[in-house]
Formats: C-alpha cells, structure tokens, sequence
C-alpha cells in the first residue's frame, strides 16, 4: 500500500453538517492543542515524486491526477482517476475514502457508504473513515452503526477530542442527554482542559433549561482560555434566557473587549440592548458601529429607530435620513422617516416621504395607510380612502384593511360606504364574526335595522357565546318595540355570560321598562348606573323611568345630568325643558 496524502475535506467535522439541534449549535474551534496520531499509527506522508517519469499503472500518478481533476472543477474525471488508483492499489484507505467524498458530494450517499466501509475494511486502524462514517451513518439514520464508528475512533485515538464531540452531537440529536454528558465527561477525564468540551456541556445544560449550570461550565471553558470571545458570547445567551440581564450585558461588553471591531458581536449586544430596553447603552454600541466602514446604513437605522421610541423625532429624522443617503432605495427607511416626521407634526413632510415609498410591497402598504390617516385627520376623506383601497389593491384579500376603509366611511357619517365594504369583505371571509358584527352596527346606523339584527343572528350562529351580538338583537328589539319576550331571552343570555355588563344591565332595565314593568326597569338601571355613573344614555333611560313612575324630581335630575354629558342632545333638551315646565306649573 502506497501512502498518500490526506485529502482534508474528508476529516473536518462539517462535511456532513455536524451540529447540535436547534439552538445547541456546533461550537467555534477553541484553543486546544493541535491533536497527535495514535500512537503506533502510521501518519501518511507525500511520496516523494522521483525525475523518473511515473506510469500510467502506477496508483500515485491516477491519485495525483485525480487531485488535480478535483481542483479544476472535473469531478467525473477525478472520480475516474481515483478507480484506477483503486484498481491499481486496492488496500489504501485513502483512496476510498476520497471517492466516497467525491460520491457524497454528487448526493450518492450508498454509494459513499460502501467505499467508506471499504476503506474500513481494508485497514481499521484507519482513524479518519471511522469518523467520516459515524457522520454518514449519523446522516442515514443508521445511529447505532454511528455509534459504532464514533466509539472505535475514541479506542483507536482516545486522546483525540474530535471522536467524542461527533458522539455527544448525536446523542443530543436524539435527545438523549445524559448519554451526551457521559461521553463529555469522558472526555474531560482523557483532556481535562479540553474547552469543547466544558463548551458542550454548558449548550447541553441550557438546552435543558439549566442555567445556572450551563454558566459553570462555560466559566470553566474561560478559565481554561479567558480570551475565547465566543464563550463570552454563549454565556450571554445563558444569561438572557435566564433573566440575568445585567450579567448577559457584561459577557457581551467582555466580547467586545476582546475583539472591539467584531461588527457581528457589536450588532447582537446592540439588539440586546434595545430588546430589553437598554436604549441609552444601545446608542453607544450604534455609535460605535457607525464608524466601521461595514456597518452600511444599519447602525443609523436602529438608531433612528432607538430615538423613534424615546420620542426624540428630530433625532429619528436624521439618523433616517443619514441611512437612506446611503441606501436612498429603501423603502423601509423611508416609511420610518415619513413615521418620524408625522410623530413631530410635519405632516406635509411625512406625506412627502410616505409618497415616495414604492418598491417595498410590505412598506408601501404601511405607508398607505399612513397617509391615509394624515388625510383623514385633514378631512380629505376621499383621497383617505383611495389610499387605503390602493392597499388593499396591494395586499389583496385582507379584511383587516376593508374593515379600516368601513370605519373611515363609518366615522364620516357614510354608512351605506361602510355597509357596501363590509358585504365585500364578508364575500372573503363568511364566518368572520368581527366583520358580521361591523356590518351590523353600520346596517343600524344606515337605518336597516331589520338588517342589522340578521346579520347579528349570524355572529351570534358563528359564536353563541358572543355577549355583544346577543346584547345588540336585544336591546334593538326593545328599542323598536317588537318581540320584546324574545329581547329579553337575548339580553339574559349575554348579561349571563357578562354578568358585571353595565351596557346589557342597562338593556335589560330597557326591555322591562318596555314591557311595562317600570319597577324591574328602575331596579335595573340603578344598578347599571352603578357601572356606567357617567353614560347618557343610562341616566337618560333612568330618567325615563322616574317619569313613567311619576317620580318627576328624580326624572329631572337624571335628564339633568344625561344632558350634562350629552349637551348636543337636542330631543333630550326639549324633554328636560318640557318637564321641568310641568313640574313648575303644578
């Protein structure tokens, strides 16, 4: 067996992806000492070429050839040349083991598995194939046999940490932790400094919610290299999800102390920051980021958007605005700066902006709606509710929007505008029993009462627990005077499921007073009134049964105060007046 170089790619440990699950992520490499061979194993060396010119049936010419088909791009021709060498020298390992990494790379995985067994067949003190099948067999789901690999790779080179660290990953894949933390502690009994694996350990500990343990393992891994960042970095995560926030912001400042221009260390301890409210500390870290030649517009974004929350507009204005001169394109930022000038005032500044978003779908449509709102609060009520139609152009299908145009027409004194929304929007979605509920109250305010209480019926099929809807059939029913047994059986039904409602109180009281019974309807209302102290239209209703009663002076000081707080109440002032004439001339 002629000896041959190793081909790397085979023996780095992310060939086949190697990682924990989810969150327990592979380590970065740390600081150990550079592993030996077993001892007693042979290490493969470069045949030294000779000036006689090699032959064709010699295995080093095809391996050398093949290495060189691999690095100009033809694989088929390397995979060719390697089964020559295989032909010519058929107890190499190595040779193996580099088809079956070509073979994997081409997505041949069976056929990578049987040249892999091959090369370990052929010599099974061969330490590479073991891993580089444990990671194939791991990737086939074929564990067992994986374990099998991983396990022979430690007995031949038990010194060697790589065999462990693939071990533990597949019991931590399974789920099965304990088995992992064995194989660590094993580990750390062959190489007690070894910081993978105090590094293991703590990702296993905190995908287990063990925090506080996770932490002393990683603070071990830092007394073993206390200038290992990105065990600073860990330990900061550990931190967080522990709620130690003081302590997580102090690993991700020792980060940073130990490589200050690591952009991506700088951008995650600013997102901590901000996340946790920390905005002042945040700043710092932006401001710092600003001055890398890297960081693009971020670092000015998430400024603006830190100065957005603390209110400080002119300073959001111009973080944005800095951004967008070297992004003028996008679109996100300028929705932010349009959002910023509209928070200080500058309303004609905002529109400006908000116009200008266009590219972006997701911005545009947020945009919209802005405007919208601008518009609305300048009484330009048609060009509100073309933005917000040319939205719902862009979003297509979202009721949420047709139920912003229907309150827009809604609050402009347009029911019929709303009611003709809302039926296109219960076309989309027939069982939303928010949008039924809307068209209901707008059929009511149209003057299609009859209307209305049907489509209450139908929130009230959709969801019969929908207190609001029974309340609403009821309290309609009683206020035209008609089926007012079946008003009552409504509002009881929602006062059951509200029982502390002032409003359906309030219903109920009305149904009586109705009905004729002015005593049940006085009872009622006194006690809604208790909820609702200041609604007019309880103390208008109560008043009304102090009249029916011919409690005159206790009517008067109800439509008093009714007429209090609602001065523009005009048929509730002729009633006042009316009565209090009435009073004066007995």
């Amino acid at each position: 067996m002629q000896a041959y170089p190793k081909n790397k790619g085979i023996f780095i440990l992310t060939v086949l992806t190697l990682s924990f699950v989810s969150s327990c992520a592979i380590a970065p490499t740390g600081n150990d000492t550079a592993l030996k061979p077993r001892e007693g194993q042979k290490k493969p060396v470069f045949a030294k070429v000779t000036e006689k010119k090699r032959s064709s049936g010699d295995p080093y010419y095809y391996f050398t050839m093949a290495q060189m088909a691999r690095k100009s791009g033809d694989t088929s021709g390397a995979i060719d040349y390697y089964k020559k060498a295989i032909e010519a020298d058929p107890s190499s390992p190595v040779l193996y083991a580099d088809l079956a990494h070509l073979y994997l790379r081409n997505g041949d995985m069976e056929l990578a598995r049987e040249l892999l067994e091959k090369s370990r067949d052929v010599d099974p003190s061969y330490l590479p194939t073991h891993l580089f099948l444990g990671e194939l067999y791991s990737v086939l789901e074929k564990d067992d046999e994986a374990v099998k690999e991983y396990e022979k790779a430690i007995e031949l080179s038990p010194q060697d940490q790589k065999p462990y660290l693939l071990l533990a990953t597949l019991h931590v894949q399974k789920k099965e932790y304990s088995k992992a933390v064995a194989v660590l502690e094993r580990l750390i009994a062959k190489i007690p400094n070894s910081v993978m694996a105090y590094y293991y350990l703590g990702k296993i500990e905190s995908e287990n919610s063990r925090f506080n343990k996770a932490a002393e393992h990683l603070k071990k891994a830092l007394e073993i290299n206390p200038d290992f960042h990105a065990l600073y970095m860990e330990l900061a995560q550990v931190y967080e999800h522990a709620d130690m926030i003081d302590d997580a912001a102090r690993a991700y400042a020792k980060a940073i102390e130990i490589t200050p221009d690591d952009v991506g260390i700088m951008k995650k301890f600013g997102a901590f920051l901000i996340q946790h409210g920390r905005f002042d500390e945040a700043v710092v870290q932006y401001e710092r980021l600003k001055k890398t030649d890297s960081s693009g517009p971020d670092a000015s974004v998430k400024l603006g958007l830190i100065y957005f929350e603390q209110k400080k507009y002119d300073r959001a204005v111009e973080e944005f605005t800095e951004a967008l001169k070297k992004d003028p394109k996008n679109d996100k930022v300028r929705y932010y700066l349009g959002t910023a000038y509209e928070e200080k005032g500058d309303l004609d500044k905002a529109v400006e902006e908000f116009k200008r978003v266009s590219e972006d779908k997701n911005a545009s449509i947020d945009a919209r709606i802005h405007l919208a709102f601008i518009y609305e609060r300048q009484k330009r009520l048609e060009e509100a509710a073309a933005q917000i139609k040319e939205a719902i152009r862009l979003k297509g299908g979202d009721t949420e929007l047709y139920k912003l145009l229907a309150s827009l027409y809604k609050n402009s004194g347009r029911p019929l505008d709303a009611a003709n929304t809302l039926e296109e929007a219960v076309k989309l979605e027939p069982n939303d029993e928010d949008l039924h509920f809307m068209l209901g109250v707008v059929y009511d305010e149209a003057g299609k009462w009859q209307e209305s209480i049907s489509e209450m019926r139908r929130v009230v099929e959709i969801n019969p627990r929908h207190a609001n809807a029974l309340n609403y059939i009821g309290y309609t029913l009683a206020e035209k005077g008609v089926s007012l047994d079946e008003a009552e059986q409504y509002i009881k039904k929602a006062l059951n499921l509200e029982p502390e409602s002032g409003h359906i109180i309030d219903s109920l009281g009305w149904v009586y007073y109705k009905k004729g019974d002015v005593e049940g309807a006085i009872s009622e209302l006194e006690r809604a009134l208790k909820y609702l102290p200041d609604d007019a239209v309880v103390v208008e209703h109560l008043g009304d049964a102090y009249l029916k009663k011919s409690y005159r002076k206790k009517a008067i000081d109800a439509y008093e105060k009714a007429h209090r707080l609602a001065p523009d109440n005009e048929p509730l002032k002729t009633k006042l007046e009316k009565l209090r004439e009435e009073f004066k001339a007995r």
